[in-house]
């Protein structure tokens, strides 16, 4: 997925990357496609590391301007853990694998992220002892519909999806070792995955949005030696 723009040039010159132009007069109109950034967070419902991710790192991409520029997924899984009998075990418990697979629903049966982030926003913001059971409060407030998000989640399909995000995140390269485990165009963050905006505005090659003069140069990144996070080990 890309962002367009067309150029307006009096004086025809060179250009790399022209996937389309035309010609009025002796002007020149070229259209370019600039790749946006790909931002993919594997996730799990109940780690508070999460819930912060998404409430104060993520959420402000709406406000900002970078989600314009940012291809943006959440793959719900986490460290669960899919035994030999097809059971499933997750972190949090059995709370936990009822939400995961309730976001997995809400992001597949309405793929605009403009759709779905602001329910998962609000499941995030729901008290972790009581977000189980008051899930259904996010719905009418994020425009969504309640009957299909309950015939995917008690259907086979929910299964399906949420097994579909598991073989997804057991296939990452190198393996993630906690929640939230960000990437930025295919690449781990680790540690920095609180600078992910800093990232964003590093690789988008487009004109950047007003936040990243914020951002850029003045914000120097180091390794942090640790991260606030759900490690895989970790149970609760």
């Amino acid at each position: 997925m890309c962002n367009q723009f067309i150029l307006h040039i009096s004086t025809i010159v060179h250009a790399i990357f022209i996937f389309d132009h035309s010609y009025s007069g002796s002007s020149l109109y070229i259209k370019i496609c600039v790749e946006k950034v790909k931002v993919e967070l594997y996730s799990e419902s109940l780690c508070p590391y999460c819930a912060n991710f998404i409430i104060n790192y993520l959420n402000p991409f709406f406000n900002n301007g970078l989600i314009d520029v940012v291809e943006l997924r959440i793959i719900p899984y986490g460290n669960a853990h899919i035994h030999a009998d097809g059971s499933l075990t997750c972190q949090h418990g059995q709370d936990e694998c009822y939400l995961n697979i309730i976001q997995t629903c809400a992001i597949r049966l309405w793929p605009k992220v403009t759709d779905w982030f602001p329910f998962i926003y609000c499941l995030e913001k729901l008290p972790r002892a009581t977000a189980a059971q008051d899930w259904k409060s996010c719905v009418e407030p994020s425009r969504l519909d309640l009957a299909p998000l309950l015939e995917c989640s008690a259907s086979p399909l929910g299964e399906k999806l949420e097994l579909e995000f598991a073989a997804e995140t057991d296939r990452l390269q190198p393996p993630h070792k906690y929640v939230p485990w960000v990437l930025v165009n295919g690449e781990p963050l680790y540690e920095n995955y609180e600078d992910v905006a800093i990232y964003v505005c590093k690789d988008y090659q487009g004109t950047k949005p007003a936040v990243c003069s914020r951002l850029l140069p003045s914000e120097s990144l180091k390794m942090k030696q640790s991260a606030d996070a759900c490690y895989k080990t970790e149970s609760f």
